[in-house]
């Protein structure tokens, strides 16, 4: 194999371990990352989904159908990274789930802030 060729496939494997991935390290969200989504939550989610995330809000009260709650095993097992993440991004549309869910479309681009918020979500359940 060519020296060359070996060279750049080392340095696409390796480059995560040495934390030179966009949008965080192989370890996961920076912590400035854990705490934006954190507030993210705080400021955009719990109004519906709650503090706790168990969907009871002070928003939830005039939602039909009530916010997801986000402590729900069943649904924590059931729902892929992917699916959270798009809806996170794109609203409950986006997923066949209802239109009161809005989309943050101010974080399509920031892909390390929904991870947080994804693990943020995940971390809800346990």
């Amino acid at each position: 194999m060519d020296r060359k060729l070996i060279a750049a496939l080392s340095l696409v494997l390796l480059s995560p371990l040495f934390g030179c991935n966009k949008g965080g390290s192989a370890a996961g969200p920076s912590a400035a990352a854990q705490q934006e989504a954190r507030e993210i939550f705080s400021t955009r989610c719990a109004a519906c989904h709650g503090v706790e995330g168990t969907g009871d809000g002070p928003g939830a009260a005039g939602l039909t159908p009530k916010p997801r709650n986000l402590r729900d095993r069943a649904w924590q097992t059931e729902a892929s990274d992917d699916s959270i993440d798009k809806i996170i991004v794109l609203g409950g549309p986006a997923v066949g789930k209802s239109a009161t869910m809005p989309p943050n479309a101010d974080l399509a681009e920031r892909k390390e802030i929904v991870t947080a918020l994804r693990l943020h979500i995940r971390s809800l359940g346990k």
